[in-house]
């Protein structure tokens, strides 16, 4: 790898804020919330609206939470009064029995002959995209990737049912993903579990469409069974009908956002870092030359898969976790005590220098040198750990893979100068603003201009240009406070 780039990074607390202030800057961006304390220990604790709050962000913590003693947690209030409203009864909000009997039930829709089973329908949504972009060049990233691993998931999960209108569906995905994942006010107080969340009317309606439009389909499927993930859900029998809705939306919801941010951000470091998107456009065309990427290319182009890792390293889709114990449990060194909050910082582990060699630096080669920064138990959880790992993973590295490698091997990623994007943290850690940038195709009129934007944005290894309302960057990578708060 060559110089290093330090990418778009959210800057910590400096611990001389006020209480007020402090929580004011974890409300409208949550990355932001965290103090020297945070990052420079695996645990905290602090006592917050009157309920005590444990943040951890160490891999040792963090599988004691997930996997060793998952059965004594549950997710929070705050998770169940986000989530209850659009998926109550499926995976991503119950518990105990009922979560083991769904997970028995999903867990076989993601196995290894269904990915590959799926894999030529991303080829065709990606030369779908490819098309419009050959039309339409310049575009925001974040809409673009949206676009794309939404046709994805609804071709995988919908198949091609007779009058449900996907536009519809699409809009009404994005109104409830919005909504619930803006954080307020009164999701830091402790409400009960069975308080319900309020919702704007527009997010309201958007989610009885959406509860509609699921209802419709599973209908529709039975009267007209087809082999895809939706007809798999139909068939598992421990389900009951708002169980396979719930878990529908929940698809929906998580499957298509997450993946559509990774794909966003590693796109905008491949604009920003030209020797990364070279060496993938070089590793693509050695293993795939011309043709589509299939699913039997993808564990033979180790750096895309290293570039997508790092990627969800600096920028997980998920950058925190809630969990509550629902009896006493000791984890480093603190005893946890029910009505406690547990906050699992996965954005602070991946960045934190106790961790990691320069950590805010953007260097997918660490995956290649050491291979065990992603085996159990290393500081790298982007799609958590334990029994409750997110059950589409497998799919959403496929998908991410496949994209990656097609667009870096076909187009230069052209990103203007001023982009430097804040990570923003809603449930998801999304750029604010999106990403604006133009897709041009190799070999086509703007290939030299591309050149020379690179060679003028340059690579940065100190401070990189900054627009108004962007965050200010990090100046090195020695710059995370390791103080008290």
């Amino acid at each position: 790898m060559s110089a290093l780039f330090i990418p778009p990074h959210a800057p910590p607390l400096t611990g001389e804020e006020s209480l007020v202030e402090a929580t004011w800057k974890f409300i409208r961006n949550p990355v932001e919330g965290f103090g020297p304390l945070a990052w420079s220990q695996p645990i905290v604790t602090a006592k917050t609206f009157g309920q005590t709050l444990h943040v951890i962000s160490d891999p040792e913590g963090m599988n004691e939470v997930l996997v060793r003693q998952a059965s004594k947690f549950t997710k929070t209030a705050i998770d169940a009064r986000i989530l209850g409203p659009a998926t109550k009864e499926g995976l991503l909000s119950v518990h105990g029995d009922q979560w083991k009997r769904q997970r028995k039930s999903v867990a076989p829709m993601f196995r290894h002959r269904h990915m590959a089973d799926l894999a030529p329908l991303i080829t065709t949504v990606i030369e779908d995209f490819t098309a419009r972009i050959d039309v339409r060049p310049k575009l925001n990233l974040a809409d673009a990737m949206a676009e794309l691993t939404f046709d994805v998931l609804a071709g995988a999960l919908l198949g091609d049912p007779k009058g449900l209108d996907r536009e519809k569906l699409k809009t009404a995905t994005r109104a409830v993903v919005t909504g619930a994942g803006t954080l307020r006010p009164d999701d830091l107080l402790p409400f009960p579990r069975w308080v319900p969340r309020p919702m704007s009317p527009r997010g309201s309606a958007a989610l009885k469409r959406l509860k509609r439009a699921a209802d419709e389909l599973l209908s529709e499927r039975r009267s007209h069974p087809q082999d895809d993930l939706v007809g798999l859900l139909i068939g598992a029998k421990a389900l009951s009908p708002r169980e396979r809705r719930d878990n529908l939306i929940g698809f929906f919801i998580a499957g298509h956002e997450t993946t559509a941010l990774t794909l966003t951000w590693a796109l905008f470091l491949l604009g920003r870092h030209r020797p990364t998107l070279e060496r993938i456009r070089a590793e693509v065309r050695a293993v795939v030359g011309d043709g589509p990427v299939v699913y039997e290319h993808i564990a033979q182009l180790p750096f895309t898969n290293a570039v997508i890792d790092e990627t969800m390293r600096l920028y997980p889709p998920a950058p925190m976790l809630n969990r509550e114990p629902q009896e006493s449990v000791e984890v480093l060194g603190r005893t946890l005590e029910p009505g406690d909050a547990v906050l699992l910082n996965n954005y602070v582990m991946h960045r934190a220098e106790r961790l990691w060699d320069n950590p805010l630096a953007f260097d997918p080669d660490r995956f290649l040198r050491d291979p065990s920064l992603k085996k159990k138990g290393a500081p790298y959880m982007p799609f958590g750990a334990g029994p409750r790992i997110c059950v589409g993973a497998a799919f959403a590295t496929m998908e991410a893979v496949m994209v990656l490698a097609t667009l870096a091997r076909d187009y230069d990623v052209v990103v203007g100068e001023n982009v430097f994007p804040r990570p923003l943290m809603t449930v998801t850690l999304r750029p604010e603003g999106g990403v604006p940038a133009r897709l041009v195709r190799v070999g086509g009129v703007a290939a030299t201009q591309m050149q020379g934007h690179c060679e003028r944005c340059r690579i940065w290894s100190g401070t990189p240009p900054v627009t108004k309302a962007r965050t200010k960057p990090i100046q090195s990578v020695k710059s995370v406070p390791s103080g008290s708060p």
